[in-house]
């Protein structure tokens, strides 16, 4: 993975523009969808980190990653790839990091929704 967090958009709009048009009400559909559907993935994440289901916790973030590119969410499509990895070598430390700096993207992209809705 060659790419680096800080050449990646929290939200690039363009991406979702590509997959449904320019339609701002739709657009807003999906980008609650996600929010709805990353609080629960991010809930399961956690779980799944805390009891060391590894199995799960790449399955969960490859899940909820699929859905990250769909929208733009390129950092946090990122994070997500880089926990399914680190689930593969039980790095428990490194995901620890990377949940953090998830739910900060997470936090993040509702902010730039808030705040820069069109």
């Amino acid at each position: 993975m060659s790419t680096q967090p800080d050449e990646l958009k929290t939200l690039n709009r363009n991406t979702i523009i590509d997959l449904v048009g320019d339609e701002p009400d739709k657009i807003r559909k999906f980008h609650a969808e996600f929010l709805a559907q990353a609080a629960t993935v991010l809930k399961t994440i956690v779980q799944s980190f805390n009891i060391n289901d590894f199995g799960e916790l790449k399955s969960q973030a490859h899940f909820l990653k699929t859905s990250a590119r769909a929208v733009g969410a390129e950092r946090s499509a990122y994070f997500l790839e880089t926990i399914e990895r680190y689930s593969l070598t039980k790095n428990k430390s490194a995901i620890k990091q990377i949940i953090i700096k998830l739910n900060g993207e997470f936090i993040a992209i509702k902010k730039e929704l808030t705040n820069g809705e069109h």
